[in-house]
């Protein structure tokens, strides 16, 4: 079962695009590509070393699963996609064993295994290939493809060996277990990584990154900045180059991207990334984006810089049957260079217009990255972007713009009847024949000191209507289920009224109050719960919980 161990070849594709000779490995936390993420340190090294160089991919459900076992066929596949040495093709599929079809899809990994002498029979000549693959199978496999010289005595087990060859380059797991014991997937990719790094001579940085990939990315970053002053000249003439596309932008964007509404017909930042070479200016080559979910409302998108210079545009992977994934391939991309020391770059999306996009959809990167070359040269490495911004995103057909207190900042204590406790503007913007409503308020009473409140009502001020509101928790004043005679936002703003019963206590000294709106809330996806906001709303399709403003939304007069 294929897909017990990596995606169709339509989900996710992030290895390296390598040469034979390889010249370095890549040591960043992938972990979060899965779903089921993030993993222990340990794990995560060689889940995101394998998932780097592509020999690992995922489930179809976007999960790594490390703690399931794995079988014999599964873990032979994976090993050999490991090795920079062994190179699979479909003409080595044969009926090398009993039970092991041409037609199977293991068949091409489980013959050429043979024919090199890394794996036998079992005594009844069959291979057994949905057999779960115990810690010395692994071991065996492995040194067998590395080409590690293992001898066992007569009189010892026979994968003593392996072992002893195992322990000898370093390379069996740090942790104890049995050799007749079924490993995980999460083993599987510490023990594959580490035979691996072992090979390019790499270990050591390996076991670094078990303990922590952000150690291993700190030792890179001492080591860039020093060659950045040894390439300074050669570094100002390829910015010169840089300079001569940014020119022809037409709008900066600002960076890190964060969660916003993408009103239908526009176009946004929705994910941003840096992204540093590894020792050497390089030119991009194919750029690579993974939403979360199909994102169904976007029309076109692009790599872009800070400057708004579009790189490349990317179109939907025709290859990938969720139509998550979006790539961009070098007759698209424009002659763009990175710079040694890294460049931060952002990717826009243009939305569906009113016609034919429909508001609520959320909409989130969930990676990208791009594969690159040095200048002048033709082998290409993968760099993943790291400082990134994923935030979720709902496309709307409206959406609040800003809210603040229409009174003067101080007002004096008076009791009556259908006191005016606070007013605010509320303002937003909308499309041609969308609607525009406030749904919910939630007003906090802050600094209350020898005030009573009750008999709350909300009225507009372009409204003779209004709408009864209640006292929550001697805290909260919620007024749920605005009338749209009440809510609904005309000429791009409408002025909200709070009023009540207001009575004070002459036995309490310097009486005050403040009536605010605070909590601007979060976006709720799949992966975050998010939180209820304050305001609440509608677009006359969608319902939304959230606006893009800072707490606290709005502060509210002080009453003294």
């Amino acid at each position: 079962m294929i897909e017990c161990l990596v995606m169709k070849k339509a989900a996710i594709i992030i290895g390296l695009i390598l040469p034979l000779q390889v010249v370095a490995l890549e040591y960043r936390n992938l972990g979060l590509m899965y779903t089921d993420g993030p993993f222990n340190p340990s794990e995560s090294a060689g889940i995101s070393l394998l998932t780097t160089i592509g020999a690992v991919e995922g489930n179809p459900d976007g999960t790594f699963r490390p703690s399931r076992s794995l079988n014999r066929a599964e873990f032979l596949k994976i090993a050999l996609a490991s090795s920079p040495k062994v190179r699979v093709s479909s003409s080595d599929a044969s009926n090398c064993f009993p039970d092991v079809a041409r037609d199977a899809w293991y068949s091409k990994y489980i013959c050429i295994a043979k024919k090199r002498g890394m794996v036998g029979g079992y005594p009844d000549g069959e291979f057994k290939p949905g057999r779960p693959v115990n810690y010395a199978e692994a071991l065996k496999i492995l040194s067998e493809l590395y080409d590690y010289v293992a001898y066992s005595a007569d009189d010892e087990e026979w994968y003593a060996g392996y072992v002893r060859a195992a322990q000898f380059n370093k390379t069996a797991l740090p942790s104890s277990i049995k050799y007749d014991r079924a490993i995980t997937r999460g083993q599987m990719a510490r023990l594959a990584a580490a035979y691996r790094a072992h090979e390019e001579g790499e270990l050591e940085t390996y076991r670094l990154a078990e303990k922590s990939l952000n150690l291993v990315i700190a030792k890179e970053i001492a080591a860039r900045v020093q060659e950045e002053v040894e390439v300074a000249e050669e570094e100002e003439e390829e910015e010169e180059i840089v300079e001569v596309v940014v020119h022809s932008s037409a709008t900066a964007h600002e960076f890190p991207a964060k969660s916003t509404f993408l009103m239908l017909g526009s176009r946004e930042i929705i994910a941003s990334g840096f992204f540093r070479p590894r020792s050497e200016s390089v030119v991009i080559r194919n750029v690579t984006v993974k939403f979360r979910e199909e994102p169904k409302n976007v029309r076109s998108l692009y790599l872009t810089d800070e400057e708004g210079t579009r790189i490349a545009e990317l179109s939907p992977d025709t290859f990938d049957q969720y139509d998550k994934t979006w790539k961009a391939q070098q007759e698209a991309i424009t002659d763009y260079i990175i710079p040694v020391a890294g460049k931060t770059l952002g990717i826009e999306a243009v939305l569906q217009d009113a016609s034919v996009g429909f508001p609520e959809e959320l909409i989130q990167v969930k990676w990208m990255s791009v594969n690159t070359s040095p200048m002048g040269q033709e082998d290409a490495y993968q760099i993943l972007a790291t400082d990134t911004a994923y935030p979720s995103h709902q496309t709307a057909k409206a959406h609040i713009t800003s809210v603040r207190n229409n009174r003067p900042p101080v007002i004096d204590l008076g009791e009556g009847d259908s006191v005016l406790l606070g007013e605010f503007e509320i303002s937003g913007e909308y499309l041609d024949g969308a609607e525009l409503r406030i749904n919910h308020l939630t007003f906090t009473i802050e600094q209350k000191r020898g005030v009573l409140l009750s008999n709350f009502s909300l009225s507009a001020v372009h409204s003779t209507q209004t709408s009864s509101c209640s006292l929550g928790d001697g805290k909260f004043i919620n007024c749920l289920d605005i009338p749209a005679a009440v809510g609904v936002i005309e000429n791009d703003s409408i002025l909200v009224q709070l009023r009540g019963r207001l009575d004070i206590d002459d036995t309490e000294d310097n009486p005050q109050m403040q009536i605010d709106l605070q909590n601007p809330g979060r976006i709720s996806t799949s992966v975050e719960s998010g939180e209820m906001g304050h305001l609440r709303w509608t677009d006359g399709q969608g319902a939304y919980n959230w606006i893009e403003l800072p707490a606290p939304v709005a502060e509210g007069s002080v009453w003294k």
